[in-house]
């Protein structure tokens, strides 16, 4: 199985834990993916709550809601995916408003009502996040949420990836890439926050996945701005637009709103550049 299938697999099975367990005559649940529990937010900055919601198989799901007051005012997730009608993927752009801890709880909505509410993932707003044991003794890879993707048709050369930060040190191994039209020879590349080049290394190969390791892996700085891109001669790239539209905190990674970047020209170069908040499937893997 690909890194990529294999780690949203994991992502599945690891937030089933952080949701809690459903009451034992309602089996319908809501399944919190992003952020990570006790990940830090900023006041007034949007922050991406996405997730799951199951249900029977013979139930069909009409609404997630979720709370960030205890159950005092409840708001409606987008629906970004009908597996099919027992089984969702969700989204929420939440801005908080005020300092202090917030917790995120959800309960699916079927014909016959509400289900019982999940135990709440808390976060800390305008406070310091509490790093969460993820092992990653061997890698860990971004886990991202689902969003519809586009083959680019656009065909110039070009370098597309995106900025990220990790919140403990360790390193950083290389990428998996969902690709586009084009399966031609690439260059994955890592660089730094002001553009110094730290590991690239090229790739042939004409998977839909690619799965690319640097020759050596680059020491990781907690907090420290990284961008992962590689450089395709040919456009014909994988993207989603309206996807980074708020910080995307999934531990160790942290994924500022607009990450998405590019850089047009011959060889590709230092990407910068955005459009529409966009993913262009580039997700880095770090080991620590």
């Amino acid at each position: 199985m690909p890194r990529l299938s294999r780690l949203l697999v994991a992502i599945a099975a690891a937030t089933l834990v952080l949701s809690g367990t459903a009451h034992a005559q309602d089996d319908r649940r809501v399944i919190v993916g992003t952020p990570t529990a006790r990940s830090a937010a900023e006041v007034g900055v949007p922050l991406l709550v996405t997730g799951l919601s199951v249900a029977p198989s013979t139930v069909a799901i009409t609404a997630t809601e979720l709370t960030f007051d205890g159950g005092a005012t409840w708001v409606t997730a987008e629906v970004l995916r009908d597996h099919d009608p027992a089984r969702v993927d969700w989204r929420y752009v939440y801005t908080p408003d005020q300092p202090g801890d917030v917790g995120v709880a959800g309960r699916v909505v079927t014909a016959s009502g509400v289900g019982p509410v999940g135990a709440p993932v808390v976060i800390h707003v305008g406070g310091v996040a509490v790093t969460q044991p993820v092992n990653c003794a061997t890698r860990c890879e971004l886990g991202t949420y689902y969003k519809d993707i586009v083959n680019d048709p656009d065909r110039e050369p070009v370098e597309v990836g995106m900025r990220f930060r990790v919140d403990r040190p360790g390193q950083l191994l290389g990428a998996s890439l969902g690709r586009g039209a084009y399966r031609g020879p690439i260059t994955l590349r890592l660089w730094s926050d002001t553009g110094a080049l730290l590991a690239e290394q090229p790739w042939d190969h004409p998977g839909l996945m690619a799965e690319i390791d640097f020759p050596t892996a680059v020491p990781a700085e907690p907090g420290r701005d990284y961008v992962i891109s590689f450089y395709t001669p040919e456009g014909g790239y994988a993207t989603s637009e309206d996807f980074f539209v708020g910080t995307l905190v999934r531990a160790p990674f942290i994924v500022p709103r607009g990450a998405g970047v590019y850089h047009y020209g011959v060889g590709g170069g230092f990407p910068t550049d955005t459009w529409h908040d966009s993913t262009y499937w580039v997700l880095p893997e770090f080991r620590g």
